[in-house]
């Protein structure tokens, strides 16, 4: 358990100072509002000249506030404490050099290191404050709302205000910036794609199976199933292997039936023998 809690605070940290990095070396210096408190932050910054550090507490703080009743002790502290670390992070990160360079580099490492550090806050179950505190408080009170679907309306509200204060080109930046943030924090949530399964339907089952675990040494399991169509019944087989052997797979179900229903599909994680360890 130990081990957990300072795995979670090393990811943590790293995800929160990833983040100020965005902001600071990339982002703010290029006028690039991706969302968030801190692109409100960055527009507060280049409008009245606070630094985005005291922006972000003075725009997270009414929030706690607000936040308390409504989330529970527990959340509304966890999240303020990752908030004040992210303005310490910004105070930090303001001591490295900006980078004004090339505005796609801006636009792919500032993407880069705001969606790796994204990813690691949520990995480590943890939140930042901000819009996705703000989404929990209105959802609380409009469940009917989901709250991807409130993140996206005020991140677009901000990526807007952002419009009117850098004009559109800066804007369509953002839109790009935010798009790759997404990916590589999803890649950090989820991993990247190195399995596949195979689920295939096929008269001539029993054989195919056989085949793969021969060929490929992949364990194969068999589901009994009805067609609704024929009303016969069949084996349906779901196989998960590498996505090196994709071909093989492809190739050994066709030369066995030609005529076999065959679906491939990404596995996002695989835990168990001859993939990950279940215990790690």
């Amino acid at each position: 358990m130990y081990t957990n809690k300072k795995n979670n605070f090393i990811m943590l940290a790293a995800g929160i100072f990833s983040i100020a990095v965005s902001v600071i070396v990339f982002f703010e210096p290029n006028n690039i509002v991706v969302g968030g408190f801190s692109g409100l932050g960055i527009i507060i910054n280049r409008s009245f000249g606070i630094p985005v550090w005291i922006s972000n507490i003075i725009l997270n703080i009414p929030l706690f506030l607000f936040g308390f009743k409504i989330m529970g002790r527990r959340y509304i502290l966890k999240s303020a404490v990752c908030a004040f670390g992210l303005s310490a992070a910004f105070n930090i990160a303001a001591f490295l050099p900006e980078f004004k360079g090339d505005i796609m580099l801006v636009l792919v490492y500032g993407a880069l290191f705001d969606g790796l550090g994204t990813g690691l806050v949520l990995k480590s179950v943890s939140s930042t404050g901000g819009v996705d505190l703000l989404a929990s408080i209105v959802h609380s009170g409009k469940q009917y709302l989901s709250i991807s679907a409130i993140i996206f309306v005020i991140n677009s509200i901000i990526i807007m205000t952002g419009l009117f204060v850098f004009g559109s080109q800066r804007a369509l930046y953002a839109v790009i910036a935010a798009f790759i943030s997404g990916k590589i924090s999803g890649i950090v949530l989820d991993g990247l794609s190195f399995s596949k399964a195979a689920v295939i339907i096929s008269e001539k089952s029993e054989d195919i199976a056989e085949s793969l675990m021969r060929n490929i040494e992949r364990g194969v399991t068999a589901f009994k199933a009805n067609g609704m169509y024929t009303g016969n019944e069949k084996n349906v087989l779901l196989c998960v292997f590498g996505y090196k052997e994709t071909s093989i797979v492809k190739d050994i179900v066709r030369s066995i039936d030609s005529n076999a229903f065959l679906i491939v599909t990404d596995v996002k994680e695989v835990l168990g023998e001859g993939f990950k360890d279940v215990k790690h």
